[in-house]
């Protein structure tokens, strides 16, 4: 392709890329119109129609660039993928079937054909899938995740799908003065009993919480509650001292709290009163990053409890913040939940865009929970 039609092509994926499906119909279309036998521009326009929920036509685009091109598998995958976009799980078997018959070495191929089969089975993925995830590229892994979402979402409910977002913990070393303590106090829940009786309520919670293996033992769950409800009233105190250069501090600590014992109406009033402190003050610049993982955080508080629209919402204050590809994550949470699937793949694909996420091991989560 020269001159024009190279330039329509370019003016459609820049038109595609941005969300602008009209306008790549446009310049699709006319680049078709002077080219008409190149299967890929026949490709690009199926892709346009179907982000327009246009399938029939987008399927009978792709069927042109198939016949174009008999012998490339590139198309009847395409195929494949827009029919399980469109939840066509028959029709996206059979494209899918096809593919592999022209390239059944193709890892992409085997990948969507294992993606396919899960979606089919509900089911827990294969291993095969999982291992396929590691390597293909963030379209893959946001269809991927975008099921995983969803199956989370209709049997686990929406926190269990908020934490497949969530990083794994970081295994973090106690400060210099705690690990003395605990060198000379072989039995760590007994130390922590100690620091309680101290009221170094936040010391106690750092030592039961840098160990897995100190949560195993049976004492742990109490003392850990008691160290964080001791931690929250002295946090309380401090607010309640009328400190108020230093309060926006503290609500942060005390969500912190909260959020570790699970309180998400507390979480709302605390973060809800530290964002009128941040507009009160003007909305400082320097605050931005704070303010848009505040109001991320109060979209998963929504997301957490089925308001999806509300947190849909506070998605789009954490962006007017700043932009920050976590966001995107909860957005896509909030799609899905509202029955937007194709937002939703957008969202996660713009959550996982150059980030270090590994959808892998999410999947691989999957299966030890569907095992156990």
């Amino acid at each position: 392709m020269f001159g024009r039609t190279e330039r329509l092509l370019s003016r459609g994926q820049r038109a595609l890329s941005r969300g602008d499906h009209a306008a790549a119909e446009a310049s699709f279309g006319a680049a078709i119109a002077r080219t008409p036998r190149n299967p890929h521009l026949h490709l690009y326009l199926a892709h346009a129609l179907a982000e327009q929920e246009r399938l029939a036509e987008a399927d009978r685009a792709l069927g042109v660039a198939i016949r174009l091109a008999p012998a490339s598998f590139v198309f009847p995958l395409h195929r494949g993928i827009l029919r399980l976009d469109a939840d066509d799980v028959t029709g996206a078997r059979d494209a899918l079937a096809a593919a592999a018959s022209l390239a059944p070495h193709n890892r992409l191929v085997a990948g969507y054909i294992e993606l396919t089969r899960w979606v089919e089975s509900e089911g827990a993925p294969s291993t095969r899938l999982v291992e396929l995830a590691a390597e293909l590229g963030e379209s893959f892994g946001a269809r991927a995740l975008l099921h995983l979402a969803r199956v989370m979402l209709g049997t686990r409910g929406p926190r269990a799908a908020l934490a497949v977002l969530e990083p794994p913990a970081e295994q973090l070393g106690l400060p210099f003065r705690l690990w003395l303590g605990t060198l000379r106090h072989r039995d760590r829940v007994r130390y922590t009993e100690t620091l309680l009786d101290r009221e170094r309520f936040d010391d106690a919670a750092s030592v039961l919480t840098a160990h897995p293996e100190v949560l195993r033992d049976p004492r742990a769950p109490a003392l850990l509650e008691r160290a964080r409800r001791g931690a929250l009233q002295a946090v309380d105190a401090a607010l309640a001292s009328g400190r108020r250069a230093a309060r926006a501090a503290l609500l942060l600590q005390r969500y912190e709290i909260e959020h570790e014992l699970g309180d998400d109406a507390a979480v709302r009033a605390t973060l809800g009163e530290w964002h009128e402190l941040y507009l009160a003050a003007g909305a400082p610049s320097g605050q931005r990053q704070l303010a848009a993982a505040v109001m991320r955080r109060l979209a998963a508080v929504e997301v957490a409890g089925g308001r999806y629209r509300e947190a849909l919402a506070l998605c789009a204050a954490s962006r007017a913040a700043r932009r920050e590809r976590e966001t995107a994550g909860v957005e896509a949470l909030a799609r899905l939940g509202l029955g937007e699937r194709r937002a939703a793949r957008h969202a996660f694909e713009a959550f996982l865009e150059n980030a270090l996420f590994r959808v892998d091991l999410r999947l691989a989560a999957a299966i030890a929970t569907s095992a156990a």
